[in-house]
């Protein structure tokens, strides 16, 4: 799934979605609108309306009033600095900066609970040279469309009046934003309609879910919806803030007639730059032993899960003590590394080096990571199968794989570059075709390892053995 919430919607006081206890009947209006400026930082303006169930209304209004020793107004005061500040902070978590931001408890009715939150937020639109346009996030789903549900549903009918206006700058060029949609479902609906008006887009939704809309309904609703952008162009040509990645992997097995193989594996983090410092700041106030350890540890359980004996093994981290590259270098002598199949042994690997569904909707950094295997077989095997050289080129996006048999040795090497700004769908069709990769070798028949069927390889033939924490550097906006 690669739908891009805008956590903005659902942060600013998304009330259907923080009040889904059962209620009878929940009614709810929201309007968000937005005045972009040249810069791509806005003058947001916010406005969410409680309109039923009436006494889940006089419960908010009775915990707002309900204070010891405080008038109305001073609880209505009280109440609208707590919500100011945990708005704040919410949408500081999620790098979000805002200022001049106000909250206003508009309206205390029984059958109109209005709250009204403005902000200065910077970056709310941003600029992709990839594109050579500017991106905002909107979600007329209200966060429909990818929070979990429970397999029983939402215990409550619920009716959602949705109203997006945003003002382009002054002289943009408008390139694509979202258009009429119409999704059915029993007695649950949800419609999108727009329209422009000079620079002025307005997107309307309406939710209607019934009670207890399971989740098969939630797909059959929001499951093919994914317009959740509009994309505008301008004279002025936006600063981009992004960190690139960059790693090297490497692996190195040496396999013997007996079935033994000594393995070094080693993984170098080169950028970014202040994550890799602030990781070296977190295995140090950790231990470098426990750290190391702890390593160790799961990656043996990860190798005795695939079937493979681990004879020896140890691990080391450098470069802790000053700048530069961190990196995590782990040595093992094991049994049954590659499998016999079918009297072939064999090693498999993921080849990507990437999977595209990590970088979500789009790829919020340049990510340049690249691997070297190099597999030195016994003198007395026969080599049956090696990875295909591959080279592929989407939009400036590079994925190549080659591979160089020296006798005995064989030495595979991977890259892949991906632009700051690349979309999914160029990160897919850059490496959508490539599959899984094998090294296959045959030995002598009195060469010892265990045959297995494909059946009791399942799970075992598993990507290359890395220390992987990697994953703190792909960052998400």
């Amino acid at each position: 799934m690669r739908k891009a919430v805008s956590i903005l919607i659902i942060l600013l006081l998304g009330l259907s979605l923080v009040h889904a206890e059962a209620v009878d009947y929940y009614k709810e209006e929201f309007t968000l609108k937005v005045k972009i400026l040249q810069n791509g930082d806005a003058q947001i303006t916010v406005k969410t309306s409680m309109l039923g169930p009436k006494d889940r209304i006089n419960q908010e209004i009775a915990g707002i009033l309900n204070q010891t020793n405080l008038s109305d107004e001073e609880a209505i005061a009280k109440f609208e600095k707590e919500q100011l500040d945990n708005y704040i902070a919410s949408l500081a978590n999620a790098g979000i900066k805002t200022e001049n931001q106000t909250f206003k408890l508009a309206s205390i009715k029984e059958d109109n609970f209005t709250v009204v939150f403005t902000a200065y937020a910077e970056n709310f639109a941003n600029y992709y040279s990839y594109n050579d346009y500017w991106e905002m996030i909107v979600d007329p789903t209200r966060g429909y469309a990818t929070i979990p549900i429970p397999d029983t549903g939402l215990p409550q009918k619920m009716e959602l009046h949705n109203m997006f206006i945003i003002e382009l700058p002054e002289g943009a060029e408008l390139v694509d934003y979202p258009q009429a949609y119409t999704r059915e479902f029993n007695q649950s609906k949800f419609y999108v309609r727009s329209k422009v008006e000079g620079n002025t887009i307005t997107i309307t939704s309406d939710l209607y879910l019934e009670e207890n809309l399971s989740p098969e309904g939630f797909k059959a609703l929001f499951g093919e919806y994914n317009a959740f952008y509009i994309h505008y162009k301008t004279p002025y040509k936006g600063e981009e803030s992004y960190q690139p990645v960059k790693t090297e992997q490497y692996l190195k097995a040496e396999i013997s007639e007996d079935g033994t193989t000594n393995l070094l594996v080693r993984e170098t983090y080169f950028e970014p730059k202040d994550q890799i410092e602030l990781m070296k700041l977190q295995i140090n106030l950790l231990g470098v032993q426990n750290v190391t350890n702890m390593i160790l540890q799961n990656y043996l359980q990860g190798m005795v899960a695939q079937g493979i004996q681990v004879e020896n093994a140890n691990a080391t981290i450098l470069g802790l003590e000053k700048e530069g590259p961190l990196t995590i270098e782990a040595n093992y002598i094991l049994k049954n590394f590659t499998k016999l199949v079918n009297g072939t042994y064999q090693y498999s690997f993921d080849p990507t080096l990437l999977n595209p569904s990590q970088l979500g909707y789009r790829a919020q950094n340049a990510i340049n990571q690249s691997l070297k295997i190099e597999f030195i077989l016994p003198s007395t095997a026969t080599i049956i199968e090696v990875p295909q050289n591959t080279s592929n080129e989407i939009k400036g996006n590079k994925y190549t794989l080659t591979t160089l048999v020296e006798g005995n040795k064989i030495v595979i090497t991977a890259n892949v570059s991906v632009r700051y700004g690349a979309p999914f769908e160029d990160i897919q069709a850059l490496l959508g075709n490539v599959t899984r990769a094998y090294i296959r070798y045959t030995l002598p028949e009195n060469s010892e390892g265990l045959d297995l069927t494909t059946t009791q390889i399942v799970g075992i033939a598993g990507a290359i053995i890395l220390i992987g924490l990697a994953v703190f550097i792909l960052k998400r906006r």
